[in-house]
């Protein structure tokens, strides 16, 4: 399989970098950044394309030669976080999706980052949690851009799970939902195939499925 989920995002910056805090406010949007400096080798945060790109831009020279460089190895949306000092010089800049001046609470940065991660093509079929992402067009799962291999009905269930993190579904809804009113089977079905997911998806540093004793199960809100 080729394919390759969206796990990260791509900070390109110049050293020293003029916004220190960027990489810290990125970071709280759960998704890996992976960082790259102007005039640098920038590919390995480009390939397999990153949900969004940051450029922190200090110079007119950056705005007007990086992003044709980024665009000619993706087509991430890019949005160049700037100094006030070139307010006049940001438009027209091609390869440029959106701009703030980098005074910008890191709120509103991360609220514009996650703006152009929703641009992204790949980005509406891809589910994340953390470290477990679930394309959702391809049907592919991965944990940490490991592809996980699932049958059909452990990938139904986990996905049905993780479009509510957080709310607990008992195992007669799970039953329904998954496996369909006209199943005949036992609940032990979905203890099974929970089991079989656990196996999969989990190990000392990942848990994604909680058992809420007495009810069912849930995905982590958290993740």
């Amino acid at each position: 399989m080729s394919y390759k989920p969206i796990t990260h995002l791509a900070l390109i910056r110049p050293e020293p970098p003029p916004f220190p805090d960027c990489y810290r406010e990125l970071t709280e949007l759960g998704a890996e950044v992976r960082e790259a400096l102007i005039g640098g080798i920038i590919e390995h945060c480009l390939i397999p394309s990153p949900a969004a790109i940051v450029l922190m831009a200090d110079s007119a020279d950056h705005l007007h030669k990086v992003p044709p460089i980024i665009k000619a190895l993706t087509a991430s949306p890019v949005l160049a976080l700037i100094t006030p000092e070139l307010l006049h010089a940001t438009w027209p800049t091609v390869g440029v999706e959106d701009f703030m001046v980098g005074t910008g609470s890191g709120s509103e940065l991360r609220a514009r980052a996650i703006h152009l991660m929703r641009l992204h093509p790949e980005s509406r079929h891809l589910i994340r949690h953390g470290d477990l992402a679930i394309d959702t067009a391809s049907c592919e799962v991965s944990v940490g851009g490991r592809l996980i291999e699932l049958t059909f009905k452990e990938y139904e269930l986990l996905k049905f799970l993780a479009h509510e993190p957080g709310r607990v579904f008992s195992r007669q809804v799970l039953l329904d939902r998954v496996w369909g009113y006209d199943y005949f089977g036992g609940d032990r079905t979905v203890d099974v195939h929970i089991r079989r997911l656990r196996s999969k998806l989990e190990d000392a540093n990942h848990t994604f499925i909680d058992t809420v004793r007495n009810i069912g199960y849930r995905l982590h809100r958290d993740k």
